[in-house]
């Protein structure tokens, strides 16, 4: 155990502390009442039964319990069913929140306090020894984190401010640059690289790689179990969102360049074929059995999604397209010149919904959104997914569709692709509000307009995806869910990507407050970082042992090692100037 995660003493009891794991305690049970058994129910697990933990008869010392997940507790008199109902209270004989910490040490006593004849069970769940503070190391390493980001930036000034500068001026939004010689010669600015869609991209995949690594183990940095948004589950839909940013910029400036439409269709079909087969190879880094190779995954979706909504961004961009004279039109010309493309995405996303809620699965509830296994008492045990879990093990193969989702641990459901072909409909609009960004980006050139513009999307976007989910976790005609990629996740995650943009750009590109360091780096090879980080999950010396690693601190400061190894790479091939162009 660590200093910062340390209980005050190694045993307790006899019980030796050091024995426990990550979010573990102790467990010590006194009964007089024979014949009772635990249950459980973890409060992730939404719509589900108790499930039957141990006889309490035959608990001779004290247990072990993860306090990963807040639980309640039933002691119950009858132990023969392996699940009972939470509305079921026949044969509860008292019951409680489970609120357990880790390394606590926690007393369940349970007596008969009636008297007088009276058959009334008491129960009492005591703290014995205090639990430690989970988040203390996650505080102290950001503010770590933070002084030494300081720290670097003032070196940085320093040597800039020391070194040789070349003698430019930047125009306001940050988009041109002229020397004063450039000026006198009336030379034609060179246009600038546009630093915050790196650095937002930069962020994107930081975090993901740093999630990917196991986020110190916390359960609230990873993935939800079902539906809900942590911020696990930003990183990858703001990774797809820039990248559709960055398309009407790049088919903008080809055309431009008088490249043709058909070169371009093939460059883009090219890189959407290596995309796929780069994520079908990473897939089998832990066996390539071909009766059992995952089929799609992340790199896989880039693939698909990119190939359509850059194929529409070839097919509708106009090659020379003037700015219209009246005030009102060159306003929302961002959106006119969109026009095409969003009555084909409003299709995308209305041919979603049909499926979602119109498809009729063989044992299932039309429209079913579940995880499946023992939501809702465990009627629709193989119905995860619904319609989209089905559409995936029709055409897949449930050999071939990803084996342990998030579901899996807290429902005890079966095998769900959370990058599977439904879900691609949707990532295909969400690449498409990108789009959006990116247009404005390209046809507006006052920063302000650029903004103001960004934040009324990220705004509206998050209006309807509160609406369509009722700002609830569980609530709402469509939830916010990565597992299904919803139409309220892809609506309220890229409100939150409008917004970021928005401030790094203001930040960065139009103020020069920051220079998007150490994440704009990373920004400049996603590619290299995704692969590389995939590829050594397990090595040294990004991974690494020592002791027994049972508290966050420590498997924290091992992931933020692996994560900042990565950075440092990324620093070094932007030294020698190496950008993977795929």
């Amino acid at each position: 155990m660590s200093w910062i995660e340390d209980p005050g003493v190694a045993e307790f009891r006899g019980l030796n502390l050091t024995q426990l794991g990550v979010d573990e305690a102790y467990v010590n049970v006194t009964s007089q009442i024979p014949g009772l058994w635990l249950y459980t129910l973890s409060q992730e697990c939404y719509k589900c039964p108790y499930s039957r933990h141990l006889a309490l008869d035959e608990v001779k010392e004290p247990f072990k319990w993860s306090t990963q997940y807040r639980h309640k507790w039933r002691i119950m008199t009858d132990g023969s069913a392996p699940t009972v109902p939470a509305e079921n209270y026949s044969g509860v004989a008292c019951e409680m929140d489970a609120d357990l910490g880790e390394f606590g040490v926690y007393d369940l006593r349970i007596h008969d306090g009636g008297g007088g004849g009276s058959s009334k069970t008491i129960c009492e769940l005591d703290t014995a020894l205090e639990p430690v503070n989970i988040y203390f190391p996650l505080l102290l390493c950001v503010l770590g984190l933070l002084v030494l980001w300081v720290i670097c930036s003032g070196i940085a000034a320093a040597v800039r401010r020391w070194g040789n500068h070349k003698h430019t001026t930047i125009s306001p939004i940050g988009h041109e640059m002229r020397s004063p010689e450039d000026k006198a010669a009336g030379q034609p600015a060179a246009k600038k690289r546009v630093k915050s869609l790196d650095t937002f991209r930069g962020i994107s995949i930081v975090l993901m790689i740093f999630v990917n690594y196991g986020a110190g183990s916390y359960a609230v940095l990873q993935h939800a179990t079902w539906n809900g948004l942590h911020v696990a589950d930003l990183v990858f839909p703001w990774f797809m969102w820039i990248m559709g940013v960055c398309i009407p910029i790049s088919v903008t400036s080809q055309l431009k360049k008088n490249v043709s439409r058909c070169k371009m269709f093939f460059s883009v079909l090219r890189r959407a074929c290596i995309l796929f087969l780069l994520g079908v190879m990473l897939n089998t880094i832990n066996g390539s059995r071909l009766e059992t190779i995952r089929i799609f995954g992340v790199l896989q979706r880039f693939g698909v999604v990119y190939f359509v909504v850059a194929t529409l961004a070839i097919m509708f961009t106009c090659r020379n397209c003037a700015t219209p004279k009246m005030k009102v039109v060159a306003a929302v010309q961002d959106i006119l010149i969109l026009l095409p493309q969003w009555v084909i995405m409003l299709g995308v996303v209305a041919g979603h919904c049909a499926i979602t809620f119109l498809m009729s699965i063989p044992g299932c509830p039309m429209g079913y959104m579940g995880p499946g296994g023992n939501h809702d008492n465990g009627i629709y045990k193989d119905c995860i997914g619904g319609a989209t879990g089905y559409i995936d093990k029709m055409i897949l193969g449930p050999e071939h569709i990803y084996q342990h989702p998030t579901a899996a641990k807290v429902y005890n459901a079966g095998p769900f692709d959370p990058e599977g072909i439904v879900g691609c409909l949707l990532s295909i609009f969400q690449v498409f509000l990108g789009v959006q960004a990116g247009t404005i980006l390209v046809l507006h050139r006052n920063w302000k307009g650029r903004i103001s513009r960004w934040m009324v999307w990220g705004s509206m976007c998050g209006i309807v995806g509160g609406v369509l989910c009722l700002a609830s976790k569980e609530g709402g005609w469509i939830p916010v869910n990565k597992n299904l990629w919803s139409l309220s996740f892809v609506l309220v995650t890229s409100c939150f990507a409008f917004y970021l943009l928005s401030f790094c750009y203001f930040l960065i590109d139009v103020k020069h407050w920051w220079s998007g360091a150490p994440f704009y780096y990373p920004g400049m090879n996603a590619t290299i970082m995704y692969v590389g980080h995939e590829m050594t999950s397990s090595v040294f010396p990004w991974h690494w042992a020592f002791g027994v690693m049972n508290t966050h601190f420590i498997l924290l400061l091992e992931n933020l090692w692996g994560t900042a190894l990565w950075v440092i790479i990324a620093i070094w091939l932007h030294h020698v100037k190496f950008f993977l162009s795929i």
